[in-house]
C-alpha cells in the first residue's frame, strides 16, 4: 500500500510539468426531423470516454487533445463518426439506419467502459425503468428486470426490508444481500433497525433520483470490491446535470393501495360455518351434546355477532408522490437538484411509510485539466410498523386467533377490550381487538439519512488521471415500541415503553489513477489502467432504554411519565475495510480484449492471523462480428463471446466473531462480574466465491433481436458453521470457516423490436435463470438440522425435511402418512413416519416478461414476473386447520375435510380437541411456489411538443398505473401468496398490495 501511495505522489508531482490538456465539447444531437435525441451516446473513438444525451438532445464532453472522432449511436438509428475540429460546438443529425449495442457505455467497477470492451456479466437498468414506481425503495423495483437476480416482495409493508440474492444462495450464516455502491460511495444497507419488525436502508433514496441501476453479477465484475464482492454488487448512478438550458421537470403521482387477491383456499370461516364445524368436531370426539352445548355457547353461538375480521383490519390505502428536479449548467458548471415527497398507506391498519427527501449534485470544471464533484443527498423517513408473526398485537397474525363470534365494538359503539370469560364475544382467550391495537400501541421509526460524497478529478499529463473521493453515509434512526396499559401485550406492565435510538457515521475515501494509450501497429492496441486504495470506517453507537408503569391516558408514552424504569443500555461497535486495488484491459483492434483486476483487503472482522485476503480475475472477449469472415453476414449486427473466472469475498460475518469476548452488566455478589460470551477464532477468515462465467452477447437483424446468454459455476468455500465443542471447555461450539456450497446455472436475455413502422413500435423483453445449489461441505461431513430444512451435503441449501403425507383414509377420515421413501406402507400414527428430504425452496426457473407497444404518442406498458419449481408454506396454518384448536377460527380449507365413508379428500375428518397430529408438518403443507403475475400495467400518453409549447414546457406526459393486479398459482389448496422468497414462509406479514394510480410529468 505505501508503494501505491508513493507512485500515486509521483504522478501528482508529474502534474506540474503536465503537458497537452484536455477539452471539453458540447453539441446537440436531432434526428432527421430535428427532434431533439435523449439518451444517445456519444463515445471518443478508441477509447472508453463517453456521455449520454440529455431530454433535449445537448450533451457535453471532456475529450483528449488528440482525440479525432466521435462515435454517436442510438437505438434505430445509424450510427454516425464525427471528426472532430478546432470548434467546441457540434450539431448532429442522425438518420434511419441501425447501431451497434455494443457502443453503449456501462457502468463498472470504479468506471465506465464500452460494451463491446466488456469481459464480464454486467446488466444495467434504467433510471425511467425505476422511477414513479408504488415502491418505497429502488431494489423493489429490480424484480424481473435482470437475469439471475430474485427480488421478491414477500412483504407488504411500506419501506420493508427486501432481500435480494443474485445467482443463487451463496452462504449460510454470513450475510447473502450484494454490496451497494451510489455514486463510488459504499453504503450500509439492508434493515439497520433493532426494535422494528422490518426497514430497509435503502427506502432513504429517491428513485427518481436514479439515472442507472447496474448489476454486476459475475467475479470479473465484482472481485475488483474484494472481500465484499462475492453476492454480486449493484451500482447506483444518480442523475447529473449536462450543460444547456435549466430545465425544470415535476412528476406528481396518486392513487389507492387495496389487498392483493388472496387465495380462495384462504378465506376465514364465518359465524355459522365455524359453528357448525364446531358442533360437527364434537361428535366425533364423542363429546356428549351438553358439553357440545357448552362450547358452542363459550365461542359465541347465539351471540348475533359475524365477524369478518380480515375486513376489520382491511383498508384502502392512499399513494401519492411528487417530484420536482431542475438540472442544467454550462461549461464550467453543472448541477442536478430535486426534492420530493412520498407517502404510502398499506393496506393493514398500523402500517405506513412517509418520506421527505432532497438531492443535490453539482460539478465544477476549474480548468481543462481539473474538476470538482460535489453529491449530497438527506432525507426523511417515517415508519409505523406493526408486528409480525405470532405476536397478538400483530394485526395479520391476530386473524387465526379471533374467532368471527367475537366483536370489535362494544355494545355503546366504543372499541371492544372485554376479557369477561363469560363474554364469548370479547378477548378472554389471549387474543387482542386488532383495532384497538392499532388505535393506543405505537411502533414508530424515524430514520434520517445524509449520503453523498465530495470529489476531483485531475488530468496529470495526456491520459493520465487521478480521482479522488471522500463520501459518508450517516444513518440516525429513532425506534419507539409502545405497548398501551389498557388491553394487549401491556396490560401486565401497566404499559410499556421501548426505545432505541441509534446513529450510524459510516465514511469511505478513494484514491484512484487512470491511464491509457495506444501502441504497436498503426496504435490497433489499447490498454486501460487503474490503481486506487480505498479505506472505509462504520461506527455505530446505540442507546436502548425500557420503563413500564404509565398513568390511564394513551396520551403520556413517553419514558418520563412512567413508574418505574426497567432498562438502560448504550452499545457502541465499529468496523473497518482498507484496500488497494488494480484493474486492466488491453484491446486489439475492437476486436480482442484481455482484462484483469486485483485487489487486496484488510478489515478489523478478522484477526492478525487473516488480516489480509487476495482477490483477483481474468477475463477475455472476441467481437466476432469485427471479423472479416461475418462480413456477408448482413443478418448478423453483433456478436461477442466473453468468459471469466475470478474470486470474490464475503466479509457480512458480524464486527467481532474472532475475538475470545467476555461480557460484563452482570453481578455476582453484589459486584460488578462477567461471564464469556464467545470462545473466539483466530483462524476465521473470509467466505471465498470462485466463479466462472462464459457468455454471448449477440444481436441479429439490425439488432431487431438481441441475446444475452451466461452460463456459470459459482463456488463458495469456507462458509461459516458452527464447528462442534467439547462441553467441558465451557462452549458446545465455535464459528469456523467450514462449509462449501456451489450454485451452477445459466440466464437468457432475449429482447427486441418484433413490429416497428413510422408511428408503431413494440419492444419485447424476456428473462429467465436457472439456478441448481448444492451443498458440497459441512462439519464433520454431517447433517445439519435448520428446520423445517436438512442441511446435507449433495443437497439444495434450502431443502426441507418432512414427513411425507399420503392423503386421507376413505374409510375413517384419518390422517396418513407415509412409513418410508419406498411409498410401500402408510400409518396414521404421525411419529411413526420417518422424515425425508422432499422439495426445496429455491426456485427452478424464474425471470420476467416485459413489453412495451408505442403509437404515436401513446404507449402500453406491461410487466410480467414468474417464478417455477418451489416450494412454499403456511407455518401458521397449524391454527387455521383441523380441530387441534378448535377455540381459533378456520380457513375455507376445512369445509374440504371428510365427513363420511368414502370421501375422497386430502383433508382429514374435523375432530375437537385432536390429538392425531394431522395439522403438524408434512408434505400436506407444502405448495407448489409456482406463479405468473402481472407486476405491472402502464398506459401513457405523450404530448406533441407542438401541442403544448404555447403553454411554456417542453413536454408533458399523463399515465395510468396499476401493480400487481393479476397473479396466476399452480396448487390448488395455496392459503398464501406464492412470493415468498428465499426462506418459503410467510410470517403472517402485511398484506401483499395492489396498487393503481394516475400520473403527470411536466418538463420545462
Amino acid at each position: 500500500m505505501r508503494k501505491i501511495i508513493a507512485i500515486a505522489g509521483c504522478f501528482l508531482l508529474l502534474a506540474f510539468v503536465a503537458g497537452a490538456q484536455d477539452r471539453t465539447i458540447r453539441g446537440r444531437v436531432t434526428d432527421e426531423k430535428g427532434i431533439a435525441l435523449a439518451n444517445v451516446s456519444i463515445v471518443v473513438k478508441g477509447t472508453s470516454m463517453g456521455t449520454t444525451s440529455n431530454s433535449d438532445g445537448t450533451f457535453s464532453l471532456t475529450v483528449p487533445s488528440n482525440a479525432n472522432t466521435l462515435l454517436v449511436s442510438f437505438v434505430g438509428l445509424a450510427d454516425k463518426e464525427i471528426n472532430l475540429t478546432s470548434s467546441s460546438e457540434y450539431d448532429i443529425t442522425l438518420t434511419a439506419g441501425t447501431r451497434n449495442n455494443l457502443d453503449e457505455v456501462v457502468v463498472v467497477g470504479y468506471g465506465t467502459q464500452r460494451r463491446a470492451n466488456i469481459t464480464s456479466s454486467v446488466v444495467t437498468v434504467r433510471g425511467a425503468e425505476v422511477e414513479n414506481r408504488p415502491y418505497t425503495s429502488v431494489d423493489q423495483a429490480l424484480q424481473g428486470k435482470v437475469a439471475g437476480l430474485q427480488a421478491p416482495l414477500s412483504n407488504g409493508q411500506p419501506g420493508a426490508a427486501q432481500p435480494i440474492r443474485i445467482r443463487g444462495i451463496g452462504s449460510f450464516t454470513a450475510g447473502a444481500d450484494p454490496l451497494f455502491v451510489i455514486d463510488g460511495v459504499i453504503i450500509n444497507a439492508g434493515d439497520l433497525t433493532s426494535l422494528t419488525t422490518t426497514a430497509n436502508a435503502l427506502a432513504g433514496i429517491n428513485p427518481n433520483d436514479i439515472e442507472t441501476v447496474t448489476v454486476l453479477k459475475d467475479a470479473q465484475a465484482t472481485s475488483i470490491y474484494g472481500s465484499r464482492g462475492a453476492n454480486g454488487v449493484i451500482v447506483i448512478v444518480t442523475k447529473k446535470g449536462k450543460p444547456g438550458k435549466t430545465k425544470f421537470r415535476a412528476d406528481a403521482e396518486a392513487g389507492y393501495n387495496k389487498r392483493a387477491r388472496l387465495p380462495r383456499k384462504a378465506r376465514f370461516l364465518n359465524a355459522d360455518e365455524y359453528i357448525s364445524l364446531l358442533r360437527e368436531g364434537g361428535v366425533n370426539a364423542g363429546l356428549s351434546p351438553a358439553a357440545i352445548d357448552e362450547f358452542a355457547h363459550a365461542f359465541g353461538e347465539g351471540s348475533g355477532v359475524d365477524t369478518d375480521w380480515r375486513d376489520v383490519i382491511d383498508r384502502t390505502g392512499t399513494q401519492q408522490q411528487y417530484n420536482l428536479s431542475a438540472s442544467g449548467g454550462d461549461l464550467r458548471n453543472q448541477f442536478f437538484l430535486s426534492g420530493s415527497y412520498f407517502d404510502q398507506e398499506a393496506t393493514v391498519i398500523g402500517s405506513n411509510f412517509k418520506r421527505y427527501s432532497f438531492r443535490t449534485n453539482y460539478k465544477h470544471i476549474a480548468s481543462d485539466a481539473l474538476n470538482f464533484i460535489v453529491n449530497l443527498t438527506g432525507s426523511n423517513s417515517i415508519q409505523h410498523t406493526p408486528n409480525s408473526g405470532g405476536a397478538f398485537s400483530n394485526p395479520v397474525g391476530s386473524l387465526p386467533f379471533l374467532r368471527p363470534t367475537q366483536n370489535p365494538f362494544g355494545p355503546n359503539g366504543t372499541l371492544n377490550i372485554s376479557e369477561d370469560p363469560d363474554d364469548p364475544t370479547g378477548f378472554s382467550g389471549g387474543a387482542f381487538n386488532p383495532l384497538f391495537i392499532a388505535n393506543n400501541d405505537r411502533y414508530k421509526t424515524n430514520t434520517t439519512l445524509i449520503q453523498g460524497s465530495v470529489g476531483g478529478e485531475y488530468t496529470i499529463i495526456n491520459n493520465l488521471r487521478f480521482t479522488s473521493r471522500f463520501g459518508i453515509d450517516y444513518n440516525v434512526l429513532e425506534e419507539l415500541n409502545f405497548w398501551n396499559q389498557f388491553h394487549g401485550d401491556g396490560v401486565p406492565y401497566v404499559g410499556l415503553l421501548q426505545t432505541n435510538n441509534r446513529r450510524i457515521f459510516n465514511w469511505i475515501s478513494t484514491h484512484q489513477l487512470d491511464y491509457s494509450f495506444m501502441f504497436g501497429p498503426d496504435e490497433k492496441i489499447r490498454m486501460d489502467a487503474k490503481v486506487g486504495y480505498e479505506s472505509q470506517k462504520s461506527k455505530s453507537y446505540a442507546v436502548a432504554s425500557a420503563a413500564q408503569g404509565f398513568p390511564p391516558t394513551n396520551q403520556l408514552f413517553l419514558s418520563v411519565n412512567a413508574a418505574t424504569p426497567v432498562t438502560a443500555s448504550a452499545t457502541e461497535q465499529d468496523f473497518s475495510f482498507a484496500g488497494a486495488y488494480s484493474a486492466v484491459t488491453i484491446n486489439y483492434d475492437s476486436k480482442y480484449i484481455l482484462s484483469g483486476s486485483f485487489r487486496r483487503d484488510g478489515s478489523s472482522r478478522f484477526s492478525t492471523h487473516h488480516l489480509y485476503g487476495n482477490f483477483w480475475s481474468v477475463g477475455a472477449a472476441w467481437n466476432v462480428d469485427k471479423e472479416d469472415f461475418l462480413s456477408s453476414a448482413a443478418f448478423i449486427s453483433s456478436l461477442k463471446l466473453r468468459g471469466s473466472y475470478g474470486t470474490s469475498g464475503n466479509a457480512e460475518i458480524g464486527n467481532y466473531l474472532w475475538r475470545q469476548t467476555i461480557g460484563f452488566g452482570s453481578s455476582y455478589a453484589g459486584q460488578p462480574g462477567g461471564t464469556f460470551n464467545s470462545p473466539g477464532n483466530l483462524d476465521l477468515t473470509w467466505e471465498t466465491t470462485h466463479q466462472l462465467d462464459i457468455g454471448l452477447d449477440a444481436g441479429f437483424f439490425k439488432d431487431r433481436l438481441s441475446v444475452v446468454f451466461d452460463f456459470y459455476r459459482r463456488e463458495s468455500k469456507g462458509l461459516l458453521f458452527q464447528n462442534p465443542l467439547s462441553a467441558t471447555v465451557g462452549f458446545t461450539s465455535f464459528i469456523n470457516n467450514i462449509g462449501k456450497v456451489e450454485n451452477r446455472g445459466y440466464e437468457l436475455t432475449l429482447s427486441g423490436t418484433p413490429l416497428q413502422t413510422r408511428d408503431f413500435s413494440w419492444n419485447l423483453n424476456f428473462n429467465i435463470s436457472h439456478n441448481k445449489n448444492k451443498l458440497k461441505a459441512l462439519p464433520e461431513g454431517k447433517d445439519l438440522a435448520d428446520a423445517p430444512f436438512l442441511l446435507r451435503v449433495g443437497h439444495d441449501i434450502r431443502t426441507f425435511f418432512v414427513r411425507e403425507y399420503a392423503g386421507v383414509d376413505p374409510d375413517n377420515g384419518d390422517p396418513l402418512w407415509f412409513v418410508d421413501g419406498t411409498h410401500a406402507e402408510t400409518t396414521n400414527v404421525y411419529n411413526e413416519a420417518e422424515r425425508q428430504l422432499i422439495g426445496t425452496a429455491s426456485p427452478k426457473y424464474y425471470g420476467g416478461l416485459n413489453s412495451t407497444w408505442t403509437y404515436k404518442g401513446i404507449d402500453l406498458t406491461s410487466e410480467f414476473v414468474y417464478n417455477y419449481g418451489n416450494k412454499v408454506r403456511d407455518p401458521w396454518i397449524v391454527y387455521a386447520i383441523d380441530g387441534a384448536y378448535p377455540d381459533l377460527n378456520k380457513y375455507a380449507l376445512n369445509l374440504e375435510r371428510w365427513q363420511q365413508p368414502g370421501d375422497n379428500t386430502t383433508v382429514p375428518k374435523y375432530v375437537f380437541g385432536s390429538t392425531n397430529n394431522s395439522s403438524s408438518f408434512s408434505t400436506r403443507f407444502l405448495n407448489r411456489g409456482d406463479f405468473i403475475r402481472l407486476r405491472n400495467v402502464t398506459i401513457g400518453y405523450n404530448f406533441n411538443s407542438e401541442m403544448v409549447k404555447h403553454l411554456h414546457i417542453s413536454a408533458l406526459r399523463i399515465y395510468f398505473r396499476g401493480t400487481n393486479l393479476w397473479t396466476k398459482t399452480y396448487s390448488r389448496n395455496l392459503t398464501i401468496d406464492p412470493e415468498q422468497g428465499i426462506n418459503s414462509a410467510s410470517n403472517l406479514n402485511i398484506f401483499y398490495t395492489r396498487t393503481m394510480t394516475a400520473g403527470i410529468n411536466v418538463t420545462l
